[in-house]
């Protein structure tokens, strides 16, 4: 297996968090499939846009999308417009700076910028979840600004329509 099939694999396996995360969902999204499926075994498109879908970054206190975050979901806006099978979900983040509530409230914000976005870029509203876990899954935790900004940010995971037999694929790539 290559390190970046074992990257891929070690994102599936997701963190316990101490709250329980503010989710929003469209009425006709449907649960995904239980298994977690290797790497190797999806097709080539999948693996491209798992692989493609980095972490968005955002500013201090700000939830706008910057011209490289859109020009990294063009990307994989067009991916997702030859696979309408695949949905995806748009995880936002916030440092531990700020109350629980506000940096839950803000990690909605960026999820739903995210969302919007690809919304008005012509993906389907019912095949995009947000899901908000503020401060509680830090990338880097430490009190500075070298943590703080790579905890400012949306992740995502592809899932998939429930009569597909493939998991969930985890899209953020590993630092």
């Amino acid at each position: 297996m290559t390190p970046r099939a074992i990257a891929l694999v070690l994102m599936l396996v997701t963190v316990g968090c101490k709250k329980q995360p503010v989710v929003t969902e469209t009425p006709v999204l449907t649960p995904t499939t239980e298994p977690v499926v290797a790497p190797q075994t999806l097709p080539q498109d999948i693996v491209d846009l798992a692989q493609n879908f980095t972490r968005v970054y955002f500013d201090l206190d700000n939830a706008t999308l910057s011209d490289a975050a859109k020009s990294a979901l063009n990307e994989n806006i067009t991916i997702m417009t030859r696979r309408p099978d695949i949905k995806l979900e748009i995880q936002g983040h916030a440092d531990e700076r700020g109350t629980t509530d506000y940096n839950l409230a803000l990690g909605q914000r960026r999820a739903q910028s995210v969302h919007s976005f690809m919304k008005s870029s012509g993906i389907a509203q019912s095949r995009l979840k947000v899901v908000s876990y503020g401060e509680e899954r830090p990338l880097r935790d430490a009190s500075a600004e070298s943590a703080w900004s790579q905890n400012r940010r949306c992740e995502f995971v592809i899932t998939w329509s429930d009569n597909s037999a493939e998991g969930d694929v985890s899209g953020s790539a590993p630092e």
